[in-house]
């Protein structure tokens, strides 16, 4: 009770938690009730003693207004790798991708790394899947297994149609880049994705996630999307708490390296680059004084 008591004495005023969202603030899962409740006891207790939180994400914005509303508390987002940037209510940043430049990168990785399938995700929320021969296996597939993930559930379509219809005229805020189950494709997605970097570098951002690629319009990285929002709401870079398990959460934890959390069950390869590691998001409430 003692413990309680002094939590709730702390003055969060100031400090930012600007956290992912998969197998971070979302981890352990919880397919009914989304967030653990010392989890979300831990927020909004951060909340309420004056923290921003902010939700950092490869998620486009409805599934990241979904998180803010069972949080309960006001929430700020940068979604789809800082394709956009919300704040109080507001987008202050918007970013896609040059449609035709895009569909030729494409085409370029499909003829070059062989990839299983292409998603896309668009400004009015549509999540894609390009169907084909090849893919049908793995889109029967990920239907049953999103079925199955209960809240974190999230609509998607799979049509190669419509997928070429917003490549062509669409507001594109996030490809990903499937490479197939197993150890050995997502060896492969590793390897694809140091060469997309070293060729597209300056015209894309990639990042490696297991099984996917993640591409993001050039200069949208997870990294840069919280740096604009810190500097557009005079945020003092010291006051912001990064937390992640994933390739694309390096760039934060190597712009916010005193204040960077990643979660244990993170690859070596991602969280040798944080501070700190934890077992629980909640763990992080100790560090925060």
């Amino acid at each position: 009770m003692l413990f309680v008591l002094n939590v709730n004495k702390i003055n969060n005023m100031g400090k930012v938690i600007a956290t992912d969202l998969d197998g971070t603030l979302l981890y352990p899962k919880k397919r009914v009730r989304m967030i653990s409740t010392k989890t979300l006891r831990f927020l909004r207790r951060f909340a309420d003693n004056g923290g921003k939180i902010v939700l950092v994400s490869g998620r486009n914005s409805e599934y990241l207004k979904k998180v803010a509303k069972k949080i309960d508390r006001k929430c700020d987002m940068i979604g789809c790798n800082a394709s956009f940037v919300i704040s109080d209510d507001k987008y202050i940043k918007k970013v896609y991708f040059n449609n035709a430049r895009l569909a030729e990168i494409l085409d370029e990785i499909e003829k070059t790394y062989k990839p299983k399938t292409f998603f896309l995700m668009s400004e009015d929320n549509q999540f894609i899947m390009r169907d084909s021969f090849e893919s049908r296996f793995y889109s029967a597939g990920y239907a049953l297994w999103n079925f199955f993930e209960g809240v974190y559930r999230e609509p998607f379509i799979v049509s190669k149609e419509k997928f070429n219809e917003i490549l062509k005229t669409g507001k594109i805020r996030k490809i990903m880049i499937f490479f197939g189950i197993g150890k050995k494709n997502v060896n492969s997605s590793k390897e694809a994705n140091k060469g997309i970097f070293e060729k597209y570098r300056n015209e894309v951002e990639p990042s490696w996630s297991g099984e996917f690629i993640e591409l993001s319009p050039f200069g949208c990285s997870k990294s840069e999307g919280l740096k604009y929002y810190i500097e557009y709401n005079k945020i003092n870079h010291n006051d912001v708490y990064v937390v992640g398990d994933s390739g694309n959460d390096i760039s934060m934890f190597k712009e916010f390296p005193e204040n960077s959390f990643c979660m244990k069950h993170s690859p070596l390869s991602v969280s040798k680059y944080a501070k700190h590691v934890i077992k629980h998001f909640s763990d992080l409430e100790k560090y925060i004084v």
